[in-house]
C-alpha cells in the first residue's frame, strides 16, 4: 500500500478537484472535509481549496477542474445560485458539481439536484462510498473529455479533408482552365486570332458529315490575297502581318453567321467553311467579303491590279448524298479540290475576283467595286451540284490547264504566286 502511494505521488496529478469552502466563517466543521480530500488525492487528484465565490468562479474560468465541491456549510443559498450561473455557461455547463452538507434532508439533495448539482454527500462520508460516488462523476468527466478530444479531431480532419478537397477542385478548375487555353492556342492562329490550318482541317469533316446527314449543301471559299509577296517586299514583314490581320477581321465581317467558320489555311490564305449554305449563299458571302476588304482600304502600291489589297476568291458547293460512293478517300476534300481549283482560276484570270466552281464551268464575278478592263462575264446561277459531276468538272478542267500551261497549281516559280 505504502509503494502504491508514493508511485501515485509521484505521478502527475490525473486532474484538479475544487473546493469551496471558507474555514475562518466555521473552524469546528472543517476537520469534517478531510476524508473526502485524502480520498481524492490517494486517487491521483490534486485539491484546491478556495474561500470565495469569486475565487472560484476565477479558477474555474481560467482551468476548468474535473470536479468542483460546494460545502453547504460556509456557502449556504449563495452556492445554489452559484451552480445556477455555471451551468449557463458555455464553459462550465457541463462541469460535475458536488454539494457537501451534513444534515441528512431530502430538501438539501432536491435543492442541489434542482440547481443543476450532481451529486449531494453527507458529511461525515464513508471513505468506501464516497469513492464510488465521487469516482462516477469523474469517469464521467473524463469520457466528455475523451469524446471531445476525438470530436475535435475529427473535426480537424473534416477541415482537412475539405481544404484538400478545395485545393483538388480549385487545382482541377485552373487545370481545366489551362488545357482550355492549351486547346484554343492548338486551334487558333496566333496572329489572326482565327482557327488554324488544325482547326479547319478537322471542322470541315465533321461538317461534310453533318451536310451528309441532313441532306444539306455546304460551300467553302478558299481566299488569297493577290500580290502579298510584293506587299511583304514593299512594305516590310511588320506591316505584312497587319495585313493579315486586316483581312482576317474583313472576311470574318462577311461571315458573320454563328456556324460559319473562317480559318488561316496557310500564308496569306484563307479559307471560309459555309454550312447549310448553297452556291448562291456562298457568292453572296464571297460579295460581302470583297466589300468589306474594299472598306478597309489597305494600300497596295505593288499591287498589279489595283492600289489597295485584293483578293481573289474560289468557291465551290457541294451537297453530299447519303450512300453516294466516291472515288476519293476522303470525301471532302472533293470539295476542297473544287474550291482550289476556282481559286486558281480566279488568278489566272487576273485576280481581284471571284470564281465559282459550278456543273457549268468556272464562272467568274468581278464585283462592282473593282477595277477590272477586260470584258465583264456573265454570273449564271449553278445548278444543284452533285459529287460526281463535280469530280467530272474538277477532272476536265485540270486537264484543259494542263495542256495550256507550263506551270503547275501550287508552283512557287509561277507568276500567280507572286
Amino acid at each position: 500500500m505504502k509503494a502504491v502511494m508514493t508511485q501515485l505521488l509521484a505521478s502527475p496529478p490525473l486532474g484538479t478537484v475544487t473546493i469551496w469552502r471558507d474555514a475562518s466563517r466555521h473552524h469546528e466543521e472543517g476537520p469534517t472535509l478531510t476524508p473526502l480530500m485524502s480520498v481524492l488525492e490517494e486517487h491521483g487528484y490534486s485539491v484546491n481549496v478556495l474561500k470565495t465565490e469569486s475565487e472560484v468562479l476565477q479558477a474555474v474560468l481560467e482551468s476548468v477542474p474535473a470536479l468542483l465541491v460546494i460545502y453547504l456549510q460556509t456557502s449556504g443559498e449563495q452556492g445554489y445560485e452559484f451552480c445556477r450561473i455555471l451551468r449557463r455557461l458555455p464553459r462550465t455547463s457541463t462541469l460535475p458539481v458536488v454539494f457537501v452538507g451534513i444534515r441528512d434532508q431530502s430538501s438539501e439533495l432536491v435543492s442541489a439536484l434542482r440547481c443543476g448539482g450532481n451529486e449531494y454527500l453527507q458529511l461525515p462520508v464513508n471513505r468506501e462510498e464516497c469513492w464510488l460516488r465521487l469516482e462516477r462523476h469523474l469517469r464521467t468527466v473524463k469520457l466528455v473529455q475523451s469524446l471531445e478530444a476525438d470530436m475535435a479531431s475529427l473535426h480537424q480532419k473534416v477541415w482537412s479533408y475539405n481544404h484538400i478537397l478545395r485545393q483538388q477542385e480549385e487545382q482541377q478548375i485552373s487545370l481545366a482552365k489551362e488545357n482550355q487555353a492549351l486547346q484554343r492556342l492548338a486551334f487558333t492562329d496566333g496572329l489572326t486570332q482565327l482557327a488554324n490550318r488544325r482547326s479547319f482541317n478537322e471542322n470541315i469533316v465533321r461538317m461534310w458529315q453533318q451536310a451528309k446527314d441532313n441532306a444539306q449543301p455546304i460551300s467553302l471559299l478558299l481566299c488569297d490575297i493577290d500580290y502579298f509577296k510584293r506587299y511583304n517586299d514593299t512594305y516590310g514583314h511588320q506591316a505584312g502581318d497587319v495585313c493579315l490581320q486586316a483581312v482576317s477581321d474583313a472576311l470574318v465581317r462577311g461571315a458573320h453567321r454563328r456556324h460559319d467558320q473562317v480559318a488561316r489555311y496557310g500564308g496569306e490564305e484563307f479559307a471560309i467553311l459555309l454550312p447549310a449554305t448553297d452556291s448562291k449563299g456562298a457568292q453572296q458571302v464571297a460579295l460581302a467579303v470583297q466589300s468589306e476588304l474594299a472598306r478597309a482600304q489597305v494600300p497596295h502600291s505593288a499591287s498589279l491590279v489595283k492600289q489597295h489589297v485584293s483578293l481573289s476568291i474560289g468557291v465551290c458547293t457541294l451537297e453530299p448524298v447519303a450512300g453516294e460512293a466516291l472515288t476519293t478517300d476522303s470525301e471532302h476534300e472533293v470539295l476542297i479540290h473544287g474550291a482550289d481549283e476556282a481559286l486558281y482560276t480566279a488568278k489566272l484570270r487576273g485576280r481581284d475576283r471571284i470564281v465559282v466552281n459550278s456543273p457549268e464551268g468556272l464562272i467568274s464575278i468581278v464585283p462592282t467595286h473593282c477595277h477590272y478592263s477586260g470584258p465583264a462575264e456573265p454570273v449564271r446561277q449553278p445548278t444543284k451540284l452533285m459529287l460526281n459531276t463535280v469530280l467530272q468538272t474538277i477532272q476536265t478542267t485540270a486537264e484543259a490547264d494542263a495542256a495550256s500551261s507550263e506551270f503547275s497549281v501550287r508552283g512557287l516559280s509561277s507568276p500567280l504566286a507572286q
